[in-house]
């Protein structure tokens, strides 16, 4: 009877051990269904952001625009971005790459033109981490990209004017300070120079603007500053000093002195680029007739002269 129980209690127990094991297998795969279930979270979550990040960068939604204008021998670019430009990069073929830091959503850069045909390359990387790329081939076959020179030079009471281009000239504009501007156009149609004499200035200091363009359309413009007077320089002294045997010679100018050019008894003695309102200087004089002749030349090219004989005697 005791071995029957015992073998009752046995199987009791085995069986009770037997009906545990599927529980803890169930919980087992449960705590690892949660594990890859949160892991498998955290991967959509990566993924989608790393989707999102690479199809921003990849956008072809509000793309940057360009326009190109010529003005001369110098393409000006036009940048008009919805997003922010961190870098402008350009190059020619063959040619090294220039980069230029923009950080801006609207802005313009100057390229200088080469010497022949060539293709520009134009890189626009903004803050989406896009890289844009336009391409465009430049063809200068025959359109003229030199602009006109141009000279401004002050004479006696007016300002001469010159523009000269190597193809043709078109007309040329000029003011002075802040006046009407003035256009002066070519006689014909295949003239390659204009000039020009302004005499209607009033006394004293202005600046000079002038246009100038050709019939292709290239532009040059130049500014200068000038001092108009109509009033000649003055010889204020000439003078003899007998004991030291000098001849004094003074000058004035309410401009400005430009040079001075002495001729006594043949020997010339002159001074250039003065540019002072009073100058006072001394000759050595020779026993006997002396021979004397001076030139005075103003800033704005007006002259006083004076020519004379005399004796001198210790």
């Amino acid at each position: 009877m005791n071995q029957i129980l015992m073998v009752e209690n046995k199987r009791k127990n085995k069986k009770a051990k037997t009906t545990s094991g599927p529980i803890e297998i169930k919980n087992i795969v449960r705590f690892f269904a949660i594990i890859l279930i949160l892991f498998g979270l955290f991967l959509i979550g990566h993924s989608s952001y790393a989707i999102y990040v690479d199809t921003k960068g990849h956008s072809t939604e509000n793309l940057p625009t360009i326009n190109i204008a010529r003005v001369n021998d110098t393409l000006i670019i036009d940048v008009q971005s919805v997003h922010i430009i961190d870098k402008f990069k350009y190059s020619w073929k063959n040619s090294e790459q220039r980069s230029i830091t923009e950080n801006s959503t609207n802005f313009q850069e100057e390229i200088i033109l080469p010497g022949s045909n060539n293709t520009l390359t134009i890189i626009l990387e903004d803050e989406t981490g896009r890289a844009v790329t336009y391409t465009k081939e430049i063809i200068l076959d025959g359109i003229d990209i030199v602009k006109p020179t141009i000279s401004i030079t002050k004479q006696a009471t007016s300002i001469r004017i010159e523009a000269v281009d190597e193809t043709a000239i078109d007309y040329i504009t000029y003011r002075i300070d802040d006046g009407e501007e003035i256009r002066i156009d070519n006689n014909n149609i295949n003239d390659t120079k204009i000039e020009y004499a302004i005499t209607d200035i009033d006394r004293g200091e202005h600046t000079i603007y002038v246009t100038a363009i050709d019939q292709s359309g290239n532009i040059n413009t130049a500014e200068q500053p000038i001092i108009v007077s109509s009033a000649a320089p003055e010889i204020t002294e000439l003078a003899i000093d007998q004991e030291n045997g000098k001849l004094i010679i003074g000058a004035s100018d309410v401009d400005g002195i430009a040079s001075i050019e002495v001729n006594l008894n043949g020997a010339i003695y002159a001074r250039n680029d003065l540019n002072m309102t009073e100058a006072r200087f001394t000759l050595d004089l020779v026993e006997g007739t002396n021979t004397l002749s001076v030139k005075i030349t103003n800033v704005n090219g007006l002259t006083a002269e004076g020519a004379t004989e005399f004796n001198y005697v210790r």
